[in-house]
């Protein structure tokens, strides 16, 4: 019985990058869309970080692709800029991905469909904007107090006033809004999606683990469609200092995965969504497959065994490691991490030798920078566009590659630039491994940090002979 999932439809929005097609632009031009940080996240001139580690000096920032077409989501009234903007940013890219699949997002007729989203970042407006009315309100306050103790209790009511006339108004609905839970169940009401609706957060692992439930619940038989994504909302510079207590940033102003000279991450914001169905309903519809998901698997790679999830990925669907063509790898900027994942795949195809299978290898992480909690459904949305248009992709070229990549013993080679996908048919179709690692909580940027949570997404083309 096949039980392969398909890829239907399709959205993403990253730092210079609008939709799919424009997405896969990027990847072919070899485009690097990072950029110096915001006024919401720079750090001030002069000013050190609340740890002693690099601040990021680029980062792949959304800007304008932010935002949201409010009639399309069915908005009654303008956005309070108190209010949650990361839910309507989900929500647009949920609507996208309905619309790539020929669906309308404002069902009348209810759909027997899943909502799982990965999402959960530590700040955002409307929470902000309830501490400001409260907590934070009452400190500056008690602060101006102490600073000027002769002041009359009019003055300082004055005062409070002032304060409170220049935040954005609270309401009910914003307080309700900002919390994550609310997401998936926003969604699923605006899509008339009548099955599970969730929220999760796994780290760097989100885009994997959403999709994960996603495939559960249609191979479960709990929904026909399944809506999935995971989104990063813009970064701030409160949220980066913390960050940064935990990843490594790098301070250079390129991300070249797998360099000799990789010195750290650089993050990046945006999301993608995916629309699921099982692979024979899509055909029964005849809608355009980008791609089908064999298998996800989540776990602890063990020390002494960085492949264990990878093996575990390829077991569970069914096929040989080495008819994987693509590794769309984790690539994470850190030498010690990219050096684990090299040996990780190297391991599994051994040295090369003449008419031997080779694996490509690369990271979208150079384009658009790490998206963190949507890195994975970055390189899910990659590794599809590639099956779909049968095409290795590149990654922005390192001006000297990891030798244990680069030298010619290595099954695997760094892709550097694009090359056609040539072999693939029904009975050896092009597939490809998406791959993800947590930063090692113990030892996120030294040499002894060895394991860590990771995931590995195993994807098939749709072959035309087959469709």
């Amino acid at each position: 019985m096949d039980s392969s999932i398909a890829i239907v439809g399709m959205s993403c929005r990253f730092a210079g990058v609008s939709s799919p097609a424009s997405f896969w632009d990027s990847i072919i031009s070899l485009r690097s869309h990072l950029t110096a940080p915001g006024p919401e996240a720079e750090l001030p001139a002069g000013e050190k970080s609340v740890f002693p580690r690099p601040y990021p000096a680029r980062i792949g920032q959304l800007g304008d692709l932010y935002s949201c077409v409010q009639a399309m989501q069915n908005f009654p009234r303008q956005i309070n800029a108190g209010e949650n903007q990361d839910l309507y940013f989900a929500t647009q890219l949920a609507f996208d991905a309905l619309a790539d699949a020929s669906m309308k997002p404002h069902s009348r007729e209810a759909v027997n469909g899943s909502v799982r989203i990965g999402y959960a970042p530590p700040f955002n407006a409307s929470t902000i904007n309830w501490l400001q009315h409260t907590s934070f309100l009452d400190q500056t306050m008690d602060i101006l107090r102490r600073f000027m103790p002769s002041a009359t209790a009019a003055n300082m009511e004055a005062v409070r006033a002032k304060l409170v006339e220049s935040l954005p108004a609270p309401n009910a609905a914003s307080f309700l809004l900002g919390a994550g839970y609310r997401f998936a169940s926003w969604i699923a009401r605006e899509c008339n999606f009548n099955g599970p609706a969730t929220i999760m957060d796994a780290g760097m692992l989100t885009g994997a683990t959403a999709l994960m439930d996603a495939k559960s619940d249609l191979d479960e038989g709990r929904v026909d469609i399944a809506l999935a994504g995971a989104i990063t909302p813009p970064v701030s510079r409160s949220y980066l200092e913390g960050l940064s207590g935990e990843v490594p940033f790098s301070q250079n102003n390129v991300y070249h995965p797998f360099s000799e000279d990789a010195s750290g991450t650089l993050p990046g914001e945006g999301g993608a969504f995916f629309v699921l169905k099982r692979r024979s309903d899509a055909l029964r519809d005849r809608d355009h497959i980008y791609a089908l998901i064999r298998s996800i698997a989540v776990g602890h790679n063990p020390p002494d065994d960085p492949s264990s999830i990878l093996s575990r990925a390829t077991e569970k669907a069914g096929v040989p490691v080495n008819t994987i063509g693509l590794i769309e790898a984790d690539g994470n900027g850190v030498k010690e991490s990219e050096a684990r994942e090299i040996k990780a795949i190297q391991s599994l195809w051994g040295e090369h030798h003449p008419g031997g299978p080779l694996v490509g290898v690369g990271s979208v992480k150079g384009n658009i920078g790490h998206t963190l909690r949507a890195s994975m459904a970055a390189g899910v949305a990659k590794a599809a566009l590639a099956l779909s248009h049968r095409v290795l992709p590149p990654q922005i070229s390192p001006t000297k590659p990891n030798y244990s990549i680069s030298n010619l013993t290595s099954s695997a080679y760094l892709l550097t630039e694009a090359r056609p996908w040539i072999s693939g048919d029904s009975s050896s179709p092009r597939r490809a491994a998406v791959m993800g690692a947590n930063f090692d909580a113990i030892d996120p940027v030294g040499p002894s940090s060895t394991e860590g949570r990771s995931a590995v997404v195993v994807l098939e083309e749709e072959p035309e002979d087959r469709q």
